[in-house]
């Protein structure tokens, strides 16, 4: 990413990572400094969410851990060996909610799959341990996959979308140890990550470590750019121009990486939006971003 793209009072003092001062590096990872429209587009996605939701079932509310934040919404489309659609919602891993990020289910549901958006504890509450939120999406996926029989949805079709900082925790679901927790292999048809992070070692040393411990472990194992072997399956990633350097940036090295495996791989730009629009984008059923869902939806599906 050019230097140009980071305000040049902020290129002072040692560089922390490649090129960057550690102003750069803090500046690049504040969304507050790329979105100044942040607190209306989120009021929007949570509003959205409301009459999404308004246009559908009740969802039933489930837990899937002994946990207090440990419980999911399953949204059943009533239709017979329907793929699922497992969402992650982002918030820098601090903050969010299923609720507050359900303005899709509308669509999703007439379209005739299944939806799934876990709630998970956010960092700040578990002493900043990344791990943990990891391992409460495995299991609230395994939850789900396992749920599947007793719903008569198809489990060998859920497709894992992210956004944000659960786009980063949507990728690592597929590098995780399934064997471990009796799955022969991790359960995702296909996975959609929109504006995430996939390499952990930039985010580390900016301020974001304020508030997350990053061992040197956790940077290894939750950097789904390190894993590229896991990914097999079909994965599409979308990215606003109006990003933040760094989150294009990660969106432009984990495209490249995954471009030369042999599997599907769709990546799109998504001229004029910043990160929280790109959330926004997908209550509409024909934006990029839902269209390039309901695209990987069929390839799940074989059509």
């Amino acid at each position: 990413m050019s230097q140009d793209a980071y305000p040049k009072h902020l290129a002072s003092g040692p560089k922390v990572w490649r090129n960057l001062s550690q102003a750069q590096l803090d500046w690049a990872y504040d969304q507050a400094n790329h979105a100044p429209n942040r607190i209306e587009v989120l009021a929007n996605i949570a509003s959205k969410s409301e009459v999404s939701r308004s246009q559908v079932a009740e969802p039933l509310r489930l837990a899937y851990g002994q946990g207090e934040t440990e419980q999911l919404d399953w949204y059943s489309c009533l239709s017979k060996n329907a793929p699922v659609v497992f969402f992650v919602h982002g918030g820098a891993w601090k903050s969010g909610t299923a609720k507050d990020n359900s303005l899709f289910v509308h669509w999703l549901i007439a379209k005739g799959c299944n939806v799934v958006i876990p709630d998970f504890d956010p960092v700040t509450a578990v002493e900043g341990n990344l791990a943990h939120l990891a391992r409460q999406v495995q299991e609230a996926l395994f939850f789900t996959h396992q749920l599947c029989a007793v719903h008569e949805a198809n489990a060998q079709q859920i497709i894992v979308v992210g956004h944000s900082s659960g786009a980063h925790l949507s990728a690592c679901m597929a590098t995780r140890n399934w064997t471990a927790i009796g799955l022969n292999a991790h359960p995702i048809a296909g996975l959609l990550c929109c504006s995430g992070m996939y390499e952990l070692e930039p985010v580390s040393l900016s301020a974001r470590s304020q508030y997350v411990q990053f061992q040197p472990a956790v940077v290894e194992d939750l950097s789904p750019l390190r894993h590229l072997d896991a990914f097999q399956m079909p994965v599409t990633l979308l990215c606003g121009d109006l990003e933040s350097p760094e989150f294009i940036r990660q969106f432009e090295a984990f495209r490249d990486a995954l471009s030369v495996k042999p599997l599907a791989l769709q990546a799109h730009w998504v001229h004029g939006y910043n990160h929280f629009e790109m959330l926004e984008t997908l209550h509409d059923e024909n934006s990029i971003h839902a269209r390039a869902l309901a695209l990987l939806i069929d390839r799940v599906k074989g059509n």
